[in-house]
């Protein structure tokens, strides 16, 4: 992504699998974070911030209200949050929807397979605050 001037930070579990090699052999920036840490940038530095398999219904809502606070704090207006293969048991789908909808982000892409679990993807738009 250098020749299109663009910087990619990415960030993974270290799960014993050489995902890190990975990111840095791509030639992007690697982050190492934890769960409960917020970003290193500052406010509204990020276009776009895509989460893939990471907040799923085993952390709580306190966390996940943390984590959507620190990204909603970096994320540019305008920009957008992508949410990749969500999933969490069906009863408490209202609970972990709500969160993301309390952002008041607009939907562009909002796809929901109800299952015994519900997986869900979006694509969200930070709205313009004043």
């Amino acid at each position: 992504m250098r020749e299109k001037n663009v910087t990619i930070a990415s960030s993974t579990l270290n799960l014993g699998s050489p995902f890190n090699d990975i990111i840095v052999l791509r030639g992007l920036l690697l982050l190492y974070t934890s769960i409960g840490s917020s970003l290193p940038f500052f406010d509204n530095t990020l276009d776009i911030i895509h989460s893939t398999l990471f907040l799923d219904g085993w952390i709580g809502a306190e966390l996940l209200q943390f984590v959507l606070f620190d990204w909603d704090c970096v994320l540019r207006p305008k920009g957008l949050l992508g949410i990749d293969r969500f999933f969490c048991h069906k009863e408490d789908m209202k609970l972990y929807l709500d969160e993301f909808k309390r952002l008041g982000y607009k939907p562009l892409l909002w796809s929901v397979v109800p299952k015994t679990e519900l997986f869900f993807s979006a694509v969200l738009g930070k709205p313009i605050r004043g």
